[in-house]
């Protein structure tokens, strides 16, 4: 169905040779079929009591991205500031739209399926259904466009919130130079004159394959130099590759064995074999490292460029911004209140009146520095003045001296005991919220069973905690 609607380019893209297709039912009373490929889910078939490829394909926002909306479907190109509506799960009004363009020459029609996007990205932030004809767009009032699936909902955070370039917080900035406008496809002229024109000649190719080698042996003598110890040796190729080179490399860049001269990893891993930088294992079908030459000059000369400017550390910090994917924190705290350690150190309370065990060993220790408590002929052991002894309301038989452990135990006995929960506050805009309850954290009880059949997970414990949270965020 798909190469027949879009063609076998484009399915190919989307539907690989000997991809793994899985088909899956919406539960409760919902007729929806979620398609998934290598384990991506590309379509959603809306008439699930349909045979599959006969009732209506939506593609996903994942679908739109691999292959760009407007190969799939008409667009509907709103204004950059609406954006953040649209986030919100809001329609599209008609005063909101910049323009529309085609599929493929195929104007939108009232009623069909088209993709949302802002002004001068081309990512799709939205799928939905046409309310009005593409020809009184844009308009002065109306709802132009019903949407079914948006950047930011549920279904996006189940597919692990991934964002496109320009999607940064409830915002979309615009990635390209050129203004989106109404236009016609080229004829198979233009279309030929201008992949001539962009065709790369022989020389530049070879300069591109020269780039990617230097990137490649600068991500691997970064991986050598900073993540890989000679206890993880040995180590396969494979994950070397994938798990120590790729996630080290620049932020913004991209590492292709395919599009450099080696073609193979294991060619450019004897490569680096002949270099003198690593041993491989002998006779291996897959290579694998067995040595690393530390003290190789290439290695000893490196230097690496810091972690926060890696692909991993920005990786990272969009699985942040993008809060369903992080986990649920809690920690057990303690309510400062007026305590006379404030006073005394002439620190502000904090922001939510709780420390934690080192904040509370820390203030302590800033306290005994401050006025050298600290036994001479013991520096690990502290005396006690007034203000400390104040702490040992519960000790039925206190001694002369303490150690910073112990003193801060005893202070914490003095303190009401309560537990931070920190937990993503969910959709687009990311973010976390935090907030403190009395007493310590509760136990929680993971535990399977089968019901009617189905395998389910069932969690006790975190219900005093879930009155602020969205169960999915739970779940996940």
């Amino acid at each position: 169905a798909v190469a027949a609607a879009h063609g076998e380019d484009l399915a190919s893209v989307l539907l690989p040779n000997k991809a793994d297709v899985i088909v899956r039912k919406a539960g409760g009373g919902s007729n929806l079929q979620f398609i998934f490929i290598n384990s991506e889910c590309l379509f959603v078939q809306l008439d699930g009591k349909a045979d599959m490829g006969v009732g209506e394909l939506m593609p996903t926002l994942l679908a739109l991205w691999k292959v760009g909306a407007e190969a799939m479907l008409p667009s509907v190109v709103i204004q950059r500031p609406v954006a953040k509506f649209i986030f919100g799960g809001a329609n599209v009004m008609a005063p909101g739209i910049h323009s529309v363009l085609p599929c493929k020459g195929e104007v939108a029609r009232e009623g069909r399926l088209v993709a949302v996007r802002a002004e001068g990205n081309p990512g799709a932030a939205a799928v939905g259904r046409l309310r009005m004809p593409a020809a009184s767009l844009p308009g002065p009032k109306g709802e132009a466009v019903e949407v079914l699936h948006y950047f930011g909902d549920a279904f996006w955070e189940a597919m692990g919130s991934p964002r496109p370039a320009g999607f940064v917080g409830d915002q979309i900035h615009s990635t390209s130079d050129t203004a989106d406008a109404i236009s016609a496809q080229p004829d198979e002229a233009e279309t030929a004159a201008a992949a001539e024109a962009e065709a790369p000649g022989e020389d530049q190719s070879k300069a591109t394959e020269s780039a990617m080698v230097k990137d490649l042996e600068e991500c691997l003598l970064q991986a050598l130099k900073v993540r890989i110890k000679d206890r993880d040796l040995p180590l396969a190729g494979n994950a070397l590759y994938a798990q120590h080179m790729r996630p080290c490399r620049r932020a913004g860049s991209n590492i292709d064995v395919k599009a450099s001269s080696f073609k193979k990893l294991s060619t450019f891993l004897s490569h680096a074999e002949e270099k003198g930088w690593l041993a491989l294992k002998k006779n291996s079908a897959d290579p694998v490292v067995t040595r690393i030459f530390r003290d190789h000059p290439d290695l000893v000369g490196w230097k690496p460029w810091p972690k926060h400017v890696t692909a991993e550390a920005e990786e990272g910090e969009g699985q942040e911004s993008s809060a369903p994917s992080a986990s649920i924190q809690i920690e057990l705290v303690w309510k400062v209140g007026k305590l006379p350690l404030l006073e005394a150190l002439k620190l502000e309370a904090p922001q939510d009146g709780c420390w934690t065990r080192d904040e509370c060993t820390a203030a302590l220790k800033s306290y005994v520095d401050s006025r050298e408590l600290w036994l001479k002929n013991n520096r690990k052991r502290i005396g006690m003045d007034a203000l400390l002894t104040s702490f040992l309301a519960f000790e039925e038989a206190p001694s002369a001296s303490f150690s910073l452990e112990s003193l801060s135990d005893l202070l914490l006995r003095t303190l009401p005991a309560c537990h931070r929960v920190t937990a993503p506050k969910g959709g687009a805009a990311g973010g976390f919220k935090q907030y403190v309850r009395p007493g310590k954290p509760p136990t929680v009880q993971v535990r399977t069973d089968t019901r009617r059949g189905h395998h389910v997970t069932l969690i006790h414990g975190l219900e005093v905690c879930c009155g602020c949270l969205q169960i999915w965020h739970v779940a996940s």
